[in-house]
């Protein structure tokens, strides 16, 4: 990817289509994500929407752990084949009842200070925001 994003809100508002709305800050050097809202950060707000989520959920990274099990694709904005998070929730919720294997995803955004992972059946949309 060659660019590094902060997290900066995360909200459900439940309109025209949207159910959960994430904003992160994105940028090729991290030192400005840090400095952000500084006039010199060369920084870009995104909007991550999704039309509809069947779990999420926040962490600040240093409770993070590595866990090589797990399968994925992407640095910053990552999609996963195979995750602990994903195994929890078909073995503690009905979602396979709902989902046959293979129409949901694993979505995981990567931030400086924060992961944030996401199920969802829908790809998100993703704006540039001023």
């Amino acid at each position: 990817n060659g660019y590094h994003i902060s997290f900066e809100s995360i909200s459900e508002p439940r309109i025209d289509g949207i159910q959960l709305k994430i904003i992160v800050n994105k940028s090729d050097n991290p030192t400005d994500l840090l400095i952000y809202p500084h006039p010199d950060s060369n920084v870009t707000r995104l909007q991550i929407d999704f039309k509809n989520y069947i779990s999420y959920y926040v962490i600040y990274d240093d409770y993070t752990k590595w866990n090589d099990e797990e399968e994925y694709e992407g640095e910053a904005f990552g999609i996963y084949k195979k995750s602990n998070f994903f195994r929890f929730l078909q073995e503690d919720s009905s979602i396979d009842s709902y989902f046959p294997n293979g129409t949901i995803t694993h979505y995981s955004l990567s931030c400086i200070e924060h992961r944030v992972d996401i199920i969802s059946k829908y790809e998100p949309v993703i704006t540039e925001i001023h």
